[in-house]
């Protein structure tokens, strides 16, 4: 069986893409961990499979043409479709349903696929779109690495971490709207909405409220570096930010680190504490039992992220939050049990395990699968399909030099696998289940679990 581990941000998928890849290894399926637009250039070469993921789709649900789609259809593959942020949106319910209808339709799904949600309120929502496709809650495997039965996989780095910066505090930025890698242009992307006055004045009102809040953090930054200059502050920008943007404003500032290195994972369970507003690092952080601050000195409810502000201890003010890193060591972990009920409702991990939710639904579509012909790609047809994408990405940058900025922008969320860090992965991950795993470094966008 083809099994595809589609991945678009390295940073935020790939520790729960080997992670399943291990838990699935060893019954004789080819699992392909690589990056979304590379396994789909493969695909020309498979026949029959299992597509667990969410990039077949690469524009707003009322544009989408379902091309990817009905491409891995007429290959025989089923689709799991497993999304990335399906509880974390701006605003009240309403807004949030209308998030859900711009990013998917669930109608484009036929009764052979799944779709998997983070929780109970997506589930209604989708289901009062489309009765065709089974709707299963399994909230998020990637939440579920923050628990006791995973630390072994991050130990090693945290050590590392914590020798390299002793005691830090991880202060995460989540502010594309006003700091886009794209740039300005991602913001504003299309001349027609300047047609759509409400399209328009709905985009200013979000430049306008994460700028002031991104600038509100940066200061924030500054202030603690002078306050506590026995501490290390360890800024993280989004994958989405432009990261330079940072470096100017802390530059040369001993204290203040940016930093966007590997999975967040191993620096949440480092951390003495994490700041931020509006961050799925807040829930990352809950879940593991780190204390988690949301710094909000401006509060505008259109743009204010409840399921991830609903975490931690809130501060509006500098003096508030000096304060709570003054008592740093004093800190209240939040109670996961007493988070409001529509957290729970918004998000299965806060309550059950979601690997084996969606193993569940793994498994079951293998077995129904099982009869299916296999056909996988030969390794030389892997490694020309890399020849021709480098060849078109350096073409790219040499004749379209206009496209620098967009081809940054990728680069910073899929950097490539290296293949000592993918082998240290795939050491612990073994480790973990107690069994050999039998997997290949294809290139810099694909390895392989092969038995």
């Amino acid at each position: 069986m083809n099994i595809l581990l589609p991945i678009e941000t390295i940073n935020r998928e790939i520790d729960f893409k080997i992670i399943l890849g291990a838990r699935l290894s060893g019954q004789g399926h080819k699992i392909y961990i690589g990056q979304h637009d590379f396994l789909m250039s493969l695909l020309s070469s498979m026949e029959c499979g299992l597509y667990i993921g969410k990039n077949i789709f690469h524009r707003r649900a009322s544009e989408e043409d379902g091309s990817r789609y009905y491409q891995l259809k007429k290959r025989g593959f089923d689709i799991i479709y497993l999304h990335e942020e399906g509880g974390v949106f701006a605003g009240n319910q309403d807004q949030w349903r209308k998030t859900l209808a711009f990013q998917y339709n669930p109608a484009i799904f036929d009764g052979k696929d799944r779709l998997c949600v983070w929780g109970e309120f997506q589930k209604d929502f989708d289901q009062t779109r489309c009765s065709r496709v089974p709707i299963h809650v399994v909230g998020h495997p990637r939440f579920d690495l923050y628990r006791p039965q995973f630390k072994s996989f991050y130990q090693e780095e945290v050590g590392d971490i914590q020798r390299k910066f002793g005691n830090y505090i991880l202060i995460n930025g989540n502010y594309a709207w006003a700091n886009h890698g794209r740039g300005l242009q991602n913001t504003f992307p299309d001349p027609r909405n300047s047609a759509d006055i409400e399209e328009r004045l709905k985009r200013v009102h979000y430049y306008k409220y994460f700028t002031s809040q991104m600038v509100a953090m940066v200061e924030l930054t500054h202030v603690l570096a002078a306050k506590f200059p026995n501490l290390i502050f360890i800024y993280r920008p989004h994958p989405s930010e432009d990261h330079h943007y940072y470096k100017t404003v802390f530059n040369e500032v001993a204290n203040i680190i940016v930093n966007h290195e590997g999975p967040v994972n191993s620096w949440i369970l480092g951390a003495k504490a994490l700041i931020h507003d509006g961050c799925t690092t807040a829930i990352e952080a809950t879940i593991a039992g780190i204390p988690v601050i949301n710094y909000k000195p401006i509060f505008d409810p259109v743009c204010d992220i409840w399921l991830a502000n609903s975490m931690g201890l809130k501060a509006t003010s500098l003096e508030e939050i000096i304060a709570l890193v003054d008592n740093i060591e004093n800190f209240k972990k939040t109670d996961i049990e007493v988070l409001d009920p529509l957290a729970h409702d918004l998000l299965f991990n806060l309550q059950g395990d979601s690997f084996s939710a969606l193993e569940s639904i793994v498994e079951y579509k293998i077995e129904e699968k099982r009869l299916d012909d296999t056909k996988s790609p030969e390794r030389s047809f892997i490694q020309h399909r890399y020849a021709q994408i480098k060849a078109k990405v350096w073409a790219q940058k040499i004749l379209q030099p206009h496209k620098s900025k967009g081809l940054q922008y990728h680069a910073t969320k899929f950097y490539g696998f290296d293949r000592t860090a993918m082998s240290s992965k795939m050491e612990r991950a073994e480790r973990l289940y107690g069994k050999n795993i039998s997997w290949t470094y294809h290139n810099e966008n694909l390895i392989t679990i092969d038995q």
